[in-house]
């Protein structure tokens, strides 16, 4: 049944290497490998930040733009009824201004660019690769990763023909391009996050006296707007103006109306019948508010409910003092705090649906325990902020009781764990992950241990200056070997998917794992492989 579609590769490479001999045409031959599984993760920047999501919801997000790649036969039947019974569409979705972190011929990482991704189905076998260090990869048999050649240099091998006890490449450092974020805008955030602008209010000096200077206008667009009802109206426009004029407090449709820019000392509260607390309306993105996120990430949580909507933090008092004052001084927030006992950890509480519109802007809407691109992809001497934070709230897996020679964090989130790799290398370190569950009271909690061992010098906060790691394995550049432990096979998705990377042909899949890709190399003249190819598939 397949004979047409081999047939037809054979036939194209055969035409083209024909039009390369004859008539001296630069050409060259893509040879789509079967690739990573629809629910694998990869890593990757689309020019606006890093992300880390599974292949199949980066293709979703790509889909306005798919391609048609051709048609390769399938056994599964396609959804939607578009395309006939018993064929599945390979699709081709071009990238502009993607990279993704691939390795050179010497085994260092740098971010490369990524032309397509390329979707397929596939009747191939599929497996799972689990290495030390607690990586791992799901992938077709025929897809590739790097083992380590004789000399040392990572060799592309078949999935299917690797054994438990070869070594497969991993990415032991990450280099990204790195974007700061210094400024973020309260009200940014409050279109971000779909708020009505006539509940956002915008307060600085003389802006009263502003919308007073224009009241006639802005009374008819009170008018015009129904921000007032009944036989009196008019009246209560009036009534809103005078009080803008002595509170020096807009909405923002009006401050918009008589102003071109924000006061450097603006702040921003929301409407509110009772009493509302302000908050800067530009928020400095500090290395202590860095520092403060992490500390959040590893410590705190997250409540909402009709009436109340509040952050909380709970750790030692020492670590909340310094919190406390972030908070009131760079945020403008009162923090209410709660002694320990021998139950609980002392806490604090920031009341604020201002505070939390900034912190789903940021990445952390309904309690998301993780580490946004944004933060991921910030200067090293930034990142460790949000590392040392994220430390000093899991601190008590860390530090003078473990001799001062690892780290240990401990989370119930995947999506941490795998944004802490990520995290990591980009100081070139090597966490190991082991999922472990305890049992209380007949229920099972299941965790994730992250470790990072033997690094000096010991405190983030001078990685960003260089920083070693001792481990017991072979390197091949920002390349680390590590041991298949187990190879299982697995159900294969509807979809596979694969990057297409020119020139270095790899990029960072699973936690970490380095896999070929798309991209063949270009044929040599005279090399033969294309009527070979055809005669072992049809054998």
């Amino acid at each position: 049944p397949r004979g047409v579609y081999d047939e037809a590769k054979r036939y194209a490479e055969a035409l083209t290497m024909a039009y390369h001999r004859q008539q001296g045409v630069d050409t060259a031959i893509v040879r789509i490998f079967n690739s990573v599984l629809a629910d694998e993760q990869v890593l990757y920047d689309d020019g606006r930040e890093l992300r880390r999501v599974k292949v199949s919801q980066l293709a979703a997000t790509l889909a306005t733009n798919a391609v048609a790649a051709g048609y390769v036969g399938s056994s599964r039947p396609t959804t939607g009824g578009v395309i006939d019974a018993g064929f599945s569409p390979a699709m081709e979705y071009p990238l502009t201004g993607y990279t993704v972190p691939a390795f050179d011929g010497d085994g260092r990482v740098g971010p490369a660019h990524a032309s397509a991704l390329i979707a397929h189905p596939t009747d191939d076998r599929c497996y799972e690769l689990r290495l030390r260090y607690g990586r791992s990869i799901r992938v077709t048999g025929h897809h590739s990763v790097f083992v380590e050649g004789p000399d040392g240099a990572p060799e592309p091998k078949p999935v299917e023909d690797i054994e438990p006890g070869e070594h497969v490449a991993i990415h032991g450092r990450l280099d990204v391009p790195e974007r700061d974020r210094k400024l973020v805008s309260l009200i940014e955030v409050w279109r971000w996050n779909e708020g009505d602008p006539w509940d956002l209010c915008v307060e600085a000096p003389a802006l009263g006296e502003r919308a007073w200077e224009q009241r006639f206008d802005l009374h008819g667009m009170l008018m015009a707007e129904r921000r007032n009802i009944g036989p009196n109206a008019r009246n209560g426009a009036w009534t809103k103006l005078i009080r803008m004029r002595r509170s020096d407090r807009l909405p923002l449709p009006i401050f918009w109306r008589v102003a071109d820019e924000l006061p450097e000392n603006a702040k921003v509260r929301m409407r509110s019948a009772g009493r509302s607390v302000p908050m800067p309306a530009r928020i400095s993105m500090t290395d202590d508010l860095l520092w403060l996120i992490g500390l959040w990430v590893a410590e705190g949580s997250w409540y909402e409910r009709e009436g109340d909507a509040f952050l909380t933090l709970s750790c030692d008092d020492a670590t909340l003092d310094r919190a406390e004052a972030i908070i009131r001084e760079q945020l403008g927030l009162h923090v209410v705090r709660a002694a320990g006992s021998s139950q609980r950890a002392a806490s604090l509480f920031i009341h604020s649906r201002l505070l939390l519109g900034l912190w789903a802007f940021l990445g952390f809407e309904g309690n998301r325990k993780r580490i946004p691109g944004w933060i991921l992809g910030l200067p090293l001497s930034r990142l460790k902020w949000f590392i040392e934070g994220y430390r000093e709230g899991d601190g008590v897996h860390s530090g003078d009781e473990l001799d001062g020679i690892r780290h240990e964090f401990a989370t119930v989130s995947e999506e941490l764990k795998d944004d802490l790799v990520v995290a990591f290398a980009r100081f070139g370190l090597v966490p190991s992950l082991g999922r472990h569950q305890i049992n209380r009271e007949g229920r099972t909690f299941p965790f994730w241990r992250i470790r990072l061992c033997n690094v000096s010098p010991w405190r983030p906060l001078e990685w960003d200056r260089g920083v070693r790691q001792r481990l017991d394995v072979r390197r091949s550049g920002d390349l680390v070997w590590a041991k298949v432990k187990e190879k299982v096979e697995i159900e294969a998705t509807e979809l596979v998917y694969d990057f297409s990377v020119p020139g270095l042909e790899n990029f960072w899949a699973g936690t970490g794992v380095a896999a070929k890709n798309t991209f063949g190399p270009r044929m040599r003249p005279h090399d033969g492989r294309a009527i070979p190819t055809f005669l072992r598939q049809a054998l």
